[in-house]
């Protein structure tokens, strides 16, 4: 049996317990439809397991001692409640939201709710056994946040003050909100921008002010988040000038990087010399393939640039500059 059915017969006993009439084993066999060895075993795990004050005697039958007890409302066993904690760290990831605190207010629901007679390993509450080291995240306004949640659902323009990377200025953008999402720890709104006529990126820590618009908006024809995830490499992702990379990795970084997976669409081709790996990376923004450029640098001797030419010059630009500033 599982506990799930389990767990809505030892509601249906409390309901019974708690009603009218004398309760008995063989009662509570004929409302829910079980043996009365199956109503033993349950009545035992109320009385052991959840603390019930219950009792029986030829008067009243099956009743509790107390009047103020209730049923926890969730019942887990062990595996369940070490997976829900770690499911608790997972959720780290979207600290620097307001989601994070309304998710931590639900894990001290359910927390609340836990029966507090279940045994559980000492290492479990205390992460002992698994734990996570998530990056540094920039905190997102919870108002701004909000807001955006709100256009983004309603199909509304917006009006945005945005502090721009490249510039460092502050600028005025009509933008029409299409979606949020997670790249490598941080958040990026997509949204169509009437000053570029396209679809940008936008860091959300970066959207310095919000104002919702009454006009609505369609999304733009052929905007599938889902592509531009699979597309995405570092924290930049687009499914504009797309080209497929290729690179051969020997030496040390052959053992360091085998059988990870680096790219939605990465494929791998074995050599007796290292590997090839290739996948698709949009080459459009200011600076492209910039994220790549750091990860290919960071493994030195190691790698070798098959294609495309653009991103091996620009590798190549990349380190006669570090080489000039070594020189300096």
């Amino acid at each position: 049996m599982s506990s799930c059915l389990q767990w809505e017969r030892f509601n249906r006993i409390n309901q019974i317990i708690q009603g009218r009439g004398i309760v008995t084993r063989e009662r509570l066999a004929e409302k829910l439809e079980v043996n009365i060895r199956t109503i033993q075993r349950d009545l035992d795990d109320l009385r052991d397991r959840f603390g019930a004050p219950l009792e029986y005697s030829r008067s009243k039958g099956f009743h509790y001692t107390e009047s103020g007890w209730v049923l926890p409302s969730i019942a887990l066993q062990e595996r369940e409640l070490f997976s829900l904690l770690i499911a608790q760290q997972a959720v780290m990831q979207y600290r620097g939201t307001p989601l994070a605190k309304r998710l931590k207010q639900i894990f001290n629901k359910i927390a609340g709710s836990l029966s507090d007679t279940i045994h559980v390993h000492p290492d479990y509450p205390a992460a002992g056994i698994l734990s996570f080291a998530p990056a540094p995240v920039l905190d997102v306004d919870e108002k701004l946040w909000n807001n955006l949640l709100v256009a983004i659902r309603n199909q509304k323009s917006a009006y945005i003050t945005y502090h721009s990377r490249s510039s460092k200025e502050l600028s005025e953008r009509q933008i029409d909100p299409c979606h949020i999402l997670n790249m490598q720890g941080d958040w990026y709104l997509y949204a169509y921008d009437h000053l570029r006529k396209r679809v940008s990126q936008f860091q959300l820590h970066r959207i310095k002010a919000i104002k919702l618009l009454e006009e609505r908006f369609e999304k733009p024809e052929g905007f599938d988040i889902s592509a531009i995830a699979n597309s995405s490499f570092g924290s930049f992702g687009s499914v504009e000038k797309m080209k497929n990379v290729r690179l051969r990795i020997t030496g040390d970084m052959r053992e360091l990087l085998a059988d990870r997976q680096f790219h939605p669409r990465q494929t791998i081709k074995e050599r007796t010399d290292g590997f090839e790996i290739s996948f698709p990376v949009s080459s459009a923004g200011r600076r492209p393939f910039y994220n790549l450029i750091q990860w290919i640098l960071s493994m030195g001797r190691d790698v070798e640039i098959l294609a495309p030419k653009q991103l091996k010059d620009l590798v190549y630009e990349e380190i006669l500059h570090m080489k000039n500033n070594a020189e300096k």
